[in-house]
């Protein structure tokens, strides 16, 4: 068992190296053994997870605070609304009580043209104001509904929260577990505990601020691919009211290393219904993994999600990509190219993406 245990500590360390400074860097090196990639990718996961307790919770507190504010102001408007649902009341009793048949007698009954006239300018006055009673406690009221209907959905959300929160907290308990049981029995707990802390302080410090960096030039580039494709011939066909987009990951690959010297470090590929993205720059390794799929709301686009995300051999959690996909749009946006038109397809495979487009819906 120690023999194992020192040859999971002999692999780890041949992952990281002391620097002048005392931080802690990452080399490359051979593949380490199965149940050492785990134990560490489990360790970062448990670090990851904590970091998405911690935005949910920060989401619990402020969507606690809109539903605090929100009952604030119905009860403000409560108040509000019963003084416009009373005149409104007195203009609905007016109608029913005869006072319409008494206007109508008044202007039958007139002497004179002045008199008329001043009975109908009494008259008009009077419901224009009935008007505005009536439309003020309309507006009232709908700005209540639609406060409450607010205030529902404020409900709804939180408690949707709380079960993620409930969910995620349970998981990382579960993996902790997990990582404790593996310690336990590597027969040497405390140096692989120092190693894993070290690495995660790493990751904490520098890791994840390198994987946001190319994701940060990724959307930034993303969002000039329509001017690229305009400009490169070949890649957009038109025929009537179809067209579609070709673009190869050879032809990816220079666009993208025109746009950030850093992916000169990276190449990119289309096959089997995925863009893969890997790179190495000396100091980290680095593979995303993901599809585009199509997407109408709030708009047609062409969004990416990721479906993998490795740093240093290590495989990162779930909760990191999706974090990383809130954060940070890879997507692609058919009306920044030709105006009215919407994807209806797209594909990867053999070295191609393949957008297919149509005019309109």
């Amino acid at each position: 068992m120690r023999r194992i245990a020192f040859a999971a500590i002999a692999a780890i360390v041949s992952l990281l190296f002391m620097s002048r400074t005392g931080a802690l860097f990452p080399v490359h090196a051979g593949p380490m053994p199965e149940n050492t990639r785990k134990l560490l990718e489990k360790s970062l996961s448990v670090v990851e997870l904590d970091r998405e307790i911690e935005r949910i919770s920060g989401l619990k507190t402020q969507t606690q605070k809109q539903i605090d504010e929100s009952e604030t102001t119905l009860a403000k408007q409560e108040i509000a609304i019963a003084a416009q649902r009373e005149k409104a009341g007195r203009v609905l009793r007016s109608y029913y009580m005869g006072y319409k048949d008494f206007w109508m007698s008044a202007l039958l009954n007139a002497n004179s043209l002045p008199d008329l006239i001043n009975v109908w300018d009494t008259m008009d006055m009077i419901v224009q104001a009935d008007k505005n009673a009536m439309n003020g406690y309309q507006a009232e009221y709908g700005k209540l509904k639609k406060g409450y209907d607010r205030l529902r959905q404020d409900k709804d959300d939180l408690s949707s929260v709380e079960r993620e929160l409930v969910g995620q907290r349970e998981r990382i308990a579960a993996l902790q577990r997990e990582v404790d049981a593996a310690l336990a029995s590597s027969g040497d707990a405390d140096m692989l505990r120092k190693l894993m802390d070290e690495l995660n302080a790493y990751w904490k410090n520098v890791g994840i601020y390198e994987v946001k960096k190319h994701f940060r030039a990724l959307a930034d580039a993303m969002g000039n691919l329509p001017d690229y494709v305009k400009d490169k011939p070949g890649i957009l066909e038109t025929n009537g009211f179809k067209a579609k987009l070709t673009i190869t990951d050879a032809q990816l690959n220079e666009f993208l290393r025109s746009q950030d010297r850093r992916f000169d470090d990276f190449a990119f590929k289309f096959d089997d219904g995925l863009l893969t993205m890997e790179g190495d720059n000396g100091n980290i390794t680095v593979l995303i993994q993901g599809r585009y799929e199509i997407e109408n709301e709030p708009e047609n686009a062409i969004r990416f999600h990721v479906d993998k995300l490795v740093f240093n051999g290590l495989e990162l959690p779930d909760t990191t990509r999706k974090d990383l996909e809130r954060e940070f749009d890879l997507g692609f946006y058919p009306q920044k190219l030709v105006k009215f038109v919407k994807a209806k397809s797209v594909s990867m495979d053999d070295g191609k993406l393949v957008v297919q487009l149509a005019v309109g819906g």
